[in-house]
């Protein structure tokens, strides 16, 4: 119960990581709990992870806009929630739950799993964080916010279904970054805590290094929608292959998905979606990382694995990234859907050498403030936190609470 402290735990707690979003359609939020749960339970902690899974069928891809779920290995650690559905939110497809079977297992999990801690992961998103915020009362509630979003509808939308009493349940409040501390205190108001996405930091010396000549290695991590700002890197790396010596590797999008952006695929590579390995390999051969995004981004998880891998990163300068990069430190950041100034930015790295590899040490440097044991630290001082939150003591402070 809330109130005790985290000593009476013996450092080790019971936690459930509640996810309203879909794990065999990762996406940033899922990436970032799967990496928490392995950090909790490499440091002997009882993790279980509550999400929604869904299983390959042609109903399945039906609901997703065509699109089928990835063929992952389920963790023991996970508990299935049913299937979802793909919804357009913020700019992207998000895939979540709205069954009551989903539901009626969350409960149930919560209810009996005797956890000393639940995370909630996205408590703005309905239908299972907001159910989970109101029907939990076993254990502390802690909750990450993940977004960023200036649309007055839906966040009003949000107020006038609950969401301000909400989430005056939860203990203590996460923002993985200023932008997203930003939104959620703007429309929900509340106190909130910054813990960003976490990176591992890989064995450098046993990935291909950077080239000390040749053409200038361009990368780019993402989907091939019109938020993340491919046709702008297309537009801009045109421009530049003509003064400048240069390549650019595409690590997401196919060459069926650019083809209608680009009819000149000289120097362009589209590899598709590929493994953490080759993705890692592709970061840490390049000369720059571009991240030419035009918004809704609340972090960036893309900016540090580039940072963690020694390459700087010429970004968009919009909320979110600015809270990453350290501009003319270790990234450029440009106006956002300028394809002229990214052309720029990539030219003067081009011609500078000396800059680029100063960038990259910068970058490397800086990845260790997001590295998952730093960032696992901060969630745990949350829970322990969350744990010495005292029960409201009386009628009217147990009422207040609830209403």
């Amino acid at each position: 119960m809330p109130g005790r402290h985290f000593s009476e735990y013996s450092g080790r707690v019971r936690v459930a990581l509640l996810s309203p979003y879909s794990w065999t359609y990762p996406g940033g939020v899922t990436r970032h709990i799967e990496a928490l749960a392995e950090q909790l339970l490499a440091g002997g902690h009882e993790v279980r992870v509550l999400s929604p899974v869904d299983r390959d069928s042609r109903r399945t891809a039906l609901l997703h806009m065509g699109a089928h779920p990835a063929r992952v290995a389920l963790p023991d650690y996970v508990i299935p929630l049913g299937g979802t559905m793909g919804f357009h939110m913020n700019g992207a497809v998000s895939n979540v739950s709205i069954t009551p079977a989903g539901l009626a297992t969350m409960r149930h999990e919560l209810r009996t799993g005797g956890f000393d801690v639940v995370h909630i992961h996205g408590p703005e998103v309905p239908v299972l964080s907001w159910d989970a915020l109101c029907s939990t009362t076993a254990a502390p509630l802690v909750g990450t916010f993940h977004v960023y979003s200036t649309s007055p509808i839906s966040n009003r939308l949000a107020n006038a279904m609950g969401a301000f009493r909400r989430f005056n349940r939860l203990h203590v409040r996460i923002a993985v970054s200023e932008a997203a501390a930003w939104t959620a205190q703007r429309w929900f108001g509340g106190r909130y805590r910054i813990v960003p996405n976490g990176v591992h930091l890989p064995d450098l010396a046993a990935l291909p290094g950077k080239a000390e000549d040749g053409p200038l290695e361009i990368v780019f991590v993402g989907q091939a929608v019109e938020r993340k700002g491919l046709p702008v890197l297309l537009r801009a790396f045109e421009a530049l292959r003509d003064h400048v010596p240069a390549r650019l590797t595409l690590v997401g999008p196919t060459h069926e998905e650019i083809e209608p952006m680009l009819l000149d695929t000289r120097g362009v590579e589209a590899l598709g979606k590929v493994g953490d390995e080759e993705k890692s390999r592709r970061l840490a051969r390049a000369d720059v990382l571009c991240a030419p995004s035009l918004g809704g981004e609340s972090f960036g998880m893309v900016l540090t694995e580039a940072f963690a891998h020694g390459t700087p990163v010429v970004a968009s300068n919009i909320a979110g990234y600015a809270d990453v990069v350290r501009d003319g430190v270790d990234g450029v950041l440009v106006t956002p859907g300028d394809g002229t100034a990214v052309a720029s930015a990539l030219r003067d790295l081009a011609l500078d050498p000396a800059r680029r590899r100063a960038m990259g040490a910068a970058a490397q440097e800086r990845a260790e403030r997001y590295a998952w044991p730093r960032v696992t630290e901060d969630v745990l001082t949350a829970y322990e936190d969350a744990i010495a939150v005292p029960e409201p003591a009386g009628l009217v402070a147990r009422g207040a609470t609830r209403i």
